[in-house]
């Protein structure tokens, strides 16, 4: 039996380089890793909302599937908000009652937004509760990485240079995002693992395990925890 295909989605205003070394890491074992950049991310033009991101992740998950593969997904910060809700009927489980081959074996939520249905970080317009590294433009609905709170925020673990290279990366990031409602959570279906980042300075940990024992309480299927530090890859 082949080995499922890793897709690795970015989180808010990061670009699909961020994954490399991970990439670089899963395909020592022998594994596969698909990037995928989020329309939302870049900001030109923006996005509305998360649909244009829903439906990458839906279209390349099913892409994946139907060719016959397995697939974990992999989303880091708030593309767990996308990741939660593009995956309806995308799960193995699913697939395979169906009638059809390959699925969405796992879910993975490194230092992920893990929400429920009607979740919505915040009505259209408003910007009060943006992370903290992200400045706001209401003109052009985009918010764009300010790059010494990003250094201090993200990559506080990194050496100067490193942090001040990936800090360099970082993209305007579509504001619609913020703003979408979910209709769907993926984690009450598809096995899930959260990936808990210890010196994480924007989802502190804190506020990561409330968000998982809200879910678990109100109905997360399986979920196995592990604690990480991506800096080391």
């Amino acid at each position: 039996m082949s080995k499922p295909i890793f897709l690795c989605i970015p989180g808010a205003s990061h670009p699909v380089i961020i994954y490399e070394p991970l990439k670089a890491s899963l395909s020592l074992h022998g594994y596969s890793a698909v990037l995928l950049q989020l329309p939302s991310t870049g900001g030109n033009p923006p996005t509305f909302d998360f649909t244009e991101d829903l439906a990458a992740i839906r279209n390349t998950v099913a892409h994946l599937s139907d060719s016959g593969n397995d697939v974990i997904v992999v989303a880091h910060g708030w593309s767990g908000v996308m990741a939660g809700e593009a995956l309806q009927g995308l799960g193995k489980v699913e697939r395979e009652q169906r009638g059809r081959r390959g699925g969405v074996l796992r879910l993975v939520f490194i230092m992920g937004w893990v929400v429920k249905e009607g979740f919505q970080g915040a009505r259209r317009g408003d910007v009060s509760s943006m992370f903290s590294y992200l400045r706001p433009d209401l003109q052009t609905n985009t918010a764009t990485p300010v790059p010494d709170l990003t250094t201090t925020t993200l990559f506080s673990d990194m050496a100067p240079q490193q942090a001040n290279f990936w800090t360099s990366q970082l993209l305007p990031q579509s504001l619609g995002v913020f703003w979408s409602r979910t209709t769907y959570a993926a984690w009450r279906h598809i096995p899930s693992t959260y990936v808990l980042c210890g010196s994480d300075r924007n989802v502190s940990p804190d506020y990561a395990e409330v968000m998982v024992q809200e879910a678990r309480d109100c109905g997360m299927g399986e979920l196995s925890f592990h604690f990480s530090f991506l800096s080391r890859f």
